[in-house]
């Protein structure tokens, strides 16, 4: 039986509907197949490369397509995900999250901001913990003139509100952190993830500045801090490869109370001096208590271990630039008794040095140059008349 025109009309939409919407259901399901498919679970990844560590023992990085595992001695392991990767299913609950890019980064960890400024990535800073004047690293002073890098409060109160204006995505911390947990806890409230640096730990100085990269791990730019790592242990190389095992370094400063603040013999100060070719003055000293890198001496002991030191290097991080060897008398009349006094081998370092991490193996040659009596072109030390 032939349909009329009107039947017929009716019944092809509802025939070809009918077919349609398993279609669409299949597709459904197929796309929510995909998803689940695309959205790896935390325990199926294999971290199976590594950014190898030669010096740096504080830290390790596994990497796998698309993520990245942190682990920083002492603290929570972190997940960098790149870009539009998606966030892994049942990733444990102590783990710290970033996704990258981490392009405003709040730097409480002020030795780490020389690894941005080599790296090129110092447009990834948008907060500091310092003012503009508390910089000794132009790149940094001049971004923040510019209003580029914003004052965010120190680490023990940040200003929260303009973090979340702004759109923080990563605190980067220093040990200090620890003095103020509720800092920590609040920051974790407010969605912004924290990782602690902890460079300064190594008591290897290579170790230090192998750091550089996790920082090239998080800013893109993995190969740049490779390739500057390899390029900075090679300037070790073209130094003198003389020793001098007899001539002794003092590095110190004097405090308020008139006592000598020393970097301790297992200081990365101390592996320095040897890495020169030289001696650190308390080489013999036991380091009973590996809590802490420096110590308070009691003038007259610090007398009697620095008197024959060949050189003295004085800490200007604390105590300010001194200008002369008469501004060293003023400290203490005794030093006029130090053989390095005498024989004029009395240095300060220059007001950048803590800052410049990366000048680690700049201030090694500096060492060397001393040590062989040679002060031309020193870049972290200048010599007190």
């Amino acid at each position: 039986m032939k349909l009329n025109t009107r039947s017929e009309s009716f019944t092809k939409p509802l025939i070809t509907l009918i077919l349609i919407i398993p279609l669409f259901a299949s597709c459904s399901r197929q796309r929510i197949n995909v998803s689940e498919k695309t959205t790896p679970n935390f325990n199926s990844l294999s971290f199976n490369k590594k950014i190898d560590f030669s010096y740096a023992e504080k830290i390790s990085i596994e990497k796998t397509e698309g993520y990245s595992l942190v682990k920083i001695e002492g603290e929570k392991p972190a997940l960098i995900i790149e870009g539009n990767n998606p966030t892994p299913k049942n990733i444990p609950s102590e783990y710290t999250v970033c996704r990258k890019p981490l392009d405003k980064t709040y730097l409480v960890s002020t030795s780490a901001m020389d690894f941005f400024i080599k790296l090129g990535v110092l447009p990834s800073v948008r907060f500091s913990c310092i003012k503009k004047e508390n910089w000794f690293l132009k790149e940094a002073a001049d971004a923040m003139e510019k209003k580029e890098l914003l004052h965010a409060g120190k680490y023990s109160a940040p200003d929260y509100e303009l973090l979340l204006k702004e759109g923080c995505n990563l605190a980067m911390e220093n040990t200090m952190i620890y003095h103020k947990p509720e800092v920590k806890e609040k920051l974790a409230v407010l969605g912004i993830p924290i990782l602690v640096e902890k460079s300064s730990y190594e008591k290897n100085p290579l170790g230090r500045l192998e750091w550089i990269k996790l920082y090239g791990l998080l800013y893109g730019k993995e190969e740049a801090a490779e390739n500057f790592f390899n390029e900075k242990l090679k300037e070790l190389s073209s130094f003198s490869s003389e020793t001098y095992p007899d001539k002794k370094i003092a590095f110190f400063y004097i405090t308020s109370s008139g006592t000598a603040n020393v970097r301790k013999s297992g200081d990365y100060i101390a592996k320095m001096v040897s890495i020169a070719g030289g001696k650190y003055f308390l080489d013999e000293m036991v380091d009973e208590d590996n809590n802490h890198s420096t110590m308070n001496m009691q003038f007259e002991s610090f007398y009697a271990k620095a008197l024959g030191s060949d050189i003295l290097i004085y800490n200007s991080t604390i105590d300010g630039i001194l200008e002369s060897k008469n501004q060293l008398l003023k400290k203490n009349a005794l030093f006029e008794d130090f053989a390095a006094f005498r024989n004029d081998k009395v240095y300060c370092t220059k007001e950048n040095f803590f800052q410049e991490t990366t000048g680690i193996t700049d201030f090694i040659i500096d060492l060397n140059k001393v040590l062989k009596d040679d002060e031309t072109g020193l870049t972290y030390l200048e010599k007190l008349r």
